[in-house]
């Protein structure tokens, strides 16, 4: 009995040695491999298991929002500015565009909204009415301004300045074609008014070149005023740069054009003596006078631009 419990006890003390021993074989494997087993670890921690995302954190600070700009209306108290004449006329029976009567400005707001009020203007019946204008800026500054509108009989003059300009244009169509130069359109309305006019001495006006030129359209007689303002007519509305010359102490009258090379004599009135008066100079024309010895072109040269010397 004594024999068994000695072995008993025997292996005890050897089992409970190797316990030790395997401790402490394994603390010291800890101590000399602990930063291989702490990185393992680490790594077998952060390995996404199959099937799983790892989500990204919630954050819950907001993202600041930019400090906004500034807009030029911020602080804007000052209205609109409108500009324009007080009253404006149209003839009766016209037409108005009415925007066109007032400027509108603003200190910063460069599309200023505005609102025009034309409801009292009647244009078929004379009388005297209010256009207002509204002008409204973005800071929604405002300004009022009220313009008057005289609605008139138009002018006799007018009527015939404008039944002048119809005649004109009706001809232009019909003696100048779309390729001609400036002097060729010059040049056909010269022959035109020369070789269609009846000259007639005892013809009275000298003052109105309006109704000279009627007369020239209408009638296509009279003397040197109606050739005179007959091709003033056609000139104009051809958009040729004319000008008036009177002779010396009146008694005839002539134009200057400007074709872009400079002023030269233009005069359609036919004369016994023949020639030709279409873009001379000074020199050509002063010379004519001179020769034919009645001093039928003299004028003023300091009056006038010069013309080119050839």
């Amino acid at each position: 009995m004594r024999s068994d419990k000695r072995k008993a006890a025997k292996r005890k003390a050897k089992k409970r040695f190797y316990v030790f021993l395997l401790v402490l074989l394994t603390v010291m494997l800890i101590i000399i491999f602990q930063d291989n087993i702490g990185s393992a670890l680490a790594l077998i921690g952060n390995t996404e298991k199959p099937g799983e995302h790892t989500k990204p954190p919630i954050s819950t600070t907001k993202p600041s929002s930019a400090t906004p700009k500034p807009t030029p209306t911020q602080g804007d108290n000052e209205a609109p500015v409108i500009e324009g004449e007080d009253f404006q006329v149209i003839y009766v029976g016209g037409t108005a565009s009415y925007r066109q009567y007032v400027i509108v400005s603003d200190n910063e707001d460069e599309n200023v909204k505005l609102d025009v009020d034309s409801s009292e203007v009647m244009l078929h019946q004379e009388g005297k009415y209010n256009v207002t204008y509204t002008a409204t800026d973005a800071a929604g500054n405002s300004t009022v301004k009220k313009v008057e509108i005289r609605v008139e009989p138009k002018p006799a003059d007018l009527l015939a300045r404008e039944k002048v300009d119809e005649a004109a244009d009706k001809l232009l169509a019909e003696i100048i074609k779309p390729d001609m130069t400036s002097r060729q359109q010059a040049e056909a309305i010269y022959i035109w008014v020369k070789n269609n006019i009846y000259y007639d001495g005892n013809y009275q006006n000298n003052t109105d070149w309006v109704q000279g030129a009627d007369d020239g359209f209408r009638n296509k007689r009279g003397d040197c005023y109606v050739y005179f303002a007959t091709a003033k007519a056609l000139l104009n509305r051809a958009e040729i740069t004319n000008m008036d010359i009177i002779k010396t102490g009146g008694g005839h009258y002539w134009s200057l054009v400007d074709l872009g090379q400079g002023w030269y004599h233009f005069d359609s009135t036919p004369r016994k003596t023949g020639g030709e008066f279409f873009m001379l100079t000074d020199e050509e024309l002063s010379t004519y006078s001179e020769e034919i010895g009645n001093g039928s072109h003299v004028w003023d040269i300091d009056e006038y631009p010069a013309t080119p010397l050839k």
